[in-house]
């Protein structure tokens, strides 16, 4: 089972229980009151549930992170993030996942496709904007497979993995750039977003 169905599973379990410790007035010195104090938001998953439900007064339901998938399968690593050496004109603004020509790269999250084209010493590079603003760099692709504009879900096919422009080998360079901004080590913020490279 892949990463997105394990937690799409998980996340089928887990909701039920968590809608009913938020609802769940087993005696909760506060809940009387609670109900005057629901927000909005929570009207509408009430109603949508379809059964009374009632807030623990103290209880936060926070919103679950957004799915995220790591953008390439059967690789290792081979460059990180701030390496120095000969191969780059200054320090390594990304993460090197080799892998055979042509696996296939997937959507690490929802976005939108904002750069689809041939770069220089980055080959052919596509650029994915997730919902966060975050801009995705996936770099020196043999193929790509999606346009500029055009919306894209979590672990859908990108592109394909390759040796185009400044390589050594077939592998994708992926860059991380808050808000199109600056490169940050991508091994961190896929971290942040439960990923393990």
């Amino acid at each position: 089972m892949n990463q997105i169905h394990t937690r799409r599973l998980r996340r089928a379990l887990i909701a039920p229980v968590a809608a009913g410790v938020a609802a769940c007035t087993l005696g909760a010195p506060h809940a009387a009151h609670a109900d005057s104090a629901r927000p909005d938001w929570l009207g509408a998953v009430v109603a949508e549930a379809g059964v009374d439900l009632e807030v623990v007064d103290g209880l936060t339901m926070r919103p679950e992170p957004p799915e995220m998938v790591l953008p390439v399968q059967d690789y290792r690593l081979t460059a990180h993030y701030g390496s120095a050496g000969g191969y780059w004109s200054s320090d390594h603004t990304g993460l090197d996942f080799a892998a055979a020509e042509g696996t296939e790269l997937v959507a690490i999250g929802d976005g939108v496709v904002t750069g689809a084209s041939y770069d220089g010493a980055y080959g052919y590079k596509t650029v994915i904007r997730l919902e966060d603003g975050t801009d995705i760099w996936y770099c020196h692709q043999s193929t790509q497979s999606v346009s500029v504009g055009e919306r894209v879900s979590t672990g859908q096919v990108v592109g394909a993995v390759g040796s185009t422009g400044n390589t050594t080998g077939p592998h994708l360079h992926l860059e991380v750039r808050p808000g199109g901004g600056d490169p940050v080590d991508p091994e961190a913020a896929l971290a942040e977003w439960g990923l393990r490279p």
